[in-house]
């Protein structure tokens, strides 16, 4: 993986000062402690994670691939972003269908969802740690209807909870009823999660390969561990990200890609990244784009709107097919593209659109990696995280707290009762 920071707009030895190599001695040392209890079990998760628990997926996943045509991924945020982006990255030409339910509190969409299913065979995943999100359990108690009817009692041997270890409603349920479960690691928030059965589960049952996945943030663990700057990537991207906030006076961050197999890993990010910065009035607000696309919406306020916008663009230096454009007729206006592959003409735009939005005075800097398989999945996923708790300690705010999530909770069930 490699970082372009050729188009950031500003000569990169501002990465560099006193001021930066303190601060980031002081955060490495913070998130490299043995006491994990700020939320920081992540961290050294791809070379301590538990051996006996991934066996127990991997058998999981084939049991359910051997007796179900669908995966019913039920969880929101955390519990289901990091699974949804590596399955739309990474996805199989699988005859198992993963869908993900519990991610809103629109009846008609998980309807629409259970009758798209109902003749199919179902085993259903719910990921909560704490066991007490509303949406969560709001969805189980409809699906678990759903799955009484089709299976009456033997229903329950077709459920799995992914929740806390030790204790919550979803953890006491499964040791009263008997359900299969898997462990949220302790002191490793949702978002942060995606390496542990949160992803690993679906993932394995979509076919991809989790032990790749591992390796690959295993290599980023030791590729980033470093403290000085000047050699760790995952810093010098949250230096930037700090520097473009707070000396350029940017206020909002887009993740761009020009492939659709990074649209949901942009969603991703965009949850890693607010949840973890948006406190205390401080933070880039994160969103996500799909390019082409988005260039003939968004990409107008981007060149010639407010200048609020910074820009990391994700580049895939060789996609898995391409296609030539070929007896392109001489009158047609695309004849100049004869001989042309898709790549090279998406190349193109993004080379294009690069000096459009540098024109337009926004920093850019380009993560490039060769190619979208399970490895460089694994090492973007740690490489990300690493980047923002580091971002987020930049700005003095805690990288593993939600507060405002819990806020609106607190309010909707004042609502309700």
């Amino acid at each position: 993986m490699e970082l372009d920071f050729n188009f950031c707009g500003f000569n990169r030895s501002e990465f560099f000062k006193n001021e930066y190599k303190q601060k980031i001695k002081d955060i490495h040392k913070k998130l490299h402690q043995n006491d994990h209890s700020i939320g920081t079990t992540w961290v050294d998760w791809p070379i301590k994670y538990d051996k006996n628990e991934l066996i127990l997926i991997q058998s999981l996943a084939k049991k359910i691939q051997d007796n179900s045509d669908v995966l019913l991924v039920v969880g929101i945020g955390g519990s289901y972003l990091g699974a949804k982006a590596g399955i739309d990255m990474l996805q199989k030409n699988n005859k198992l269908e993963i869908i993900f339910a519990g991610t809103n509190l629109d009846f008609s969409d998980l309807k629409r969802k259970l009758e798209k299913i109902k003749n199919k065979d179902v085993t259903v995943n719910v990921i909560s740690k704490s066991g007490t999100t509303i949406e969560i359990l709001v969805t189980l108690n409809i699906i678990e209807k759903f799955m009484k009817n089709k299976y009456n009692e033997d229903y329950k041997s077709r459920i799995i909870f992914t929740t806390d270890k030790n204790k919550g409603y979803l953890r006491e349920r499964a040791n009263t009823e008997g359900i299969q479960t898997l462990s949220v690691p302790d002191d490793m928030g949702g978002r942060y999660s995606v390496l542990s059965a949160v992803g690993l589960l679906p993932f394995a049952v979509a076919g991809i390969n989790i032990k790749n996945i591992l390796k690959g943030a295993g290599r980023a663990y030791k590729d980033l561990s470093e403290c000085s700057i000047e050699l760790n990537l995952a810093y010098q991207y949250a230096i930037y990200r700090h520097y473009v906030y707070t000396h350029i006076n940017k206020k909002v961050e887009i993740y761009s890609s020009f492939s659709t197999k990074l649209a949901s890993f942009g969603l991703w990010l965009q949850q890693l990244f607010c949840e973890s910065e948006g406190k205390a009035g401080k933070g880039l607000f994160v969103s996500t784009l799909g390019y082409t696309t988005d260039l003939h919406s968004v990409g107008q306020y981007i060149q010639q709107g407010s200048q609020i916008v910074a820009e990391t663009f994700m580049y895939v230096k060789n996609p898995n097919c391409d296609c030539i454009i070929s007896k392109v007729q001489t009158d047609s206006p695309i004849y100049f593209l004869n001989g042309k592959t898709i790549n090279d003409i998406n190349n193109a735009a993004f080379y294009g659109t690069i000096k459009a939005h540098m024109d337009a005075k926004v920093p850019i800097v380009v993560l490039i990696f060769d190619k979208i398989n399970e490895y460089n999945f694994g090492y973007l996923v740690y490489f990300f995280e690493l980047a923002c708790a580091t971002s987020a300690y930049l700005l003095q705010v805690n990288p593993f707290d939600q507060p405002g999530v819990e806020q609106y909770k607190r309010y909707m069930k004042d609502c309700l009762n």
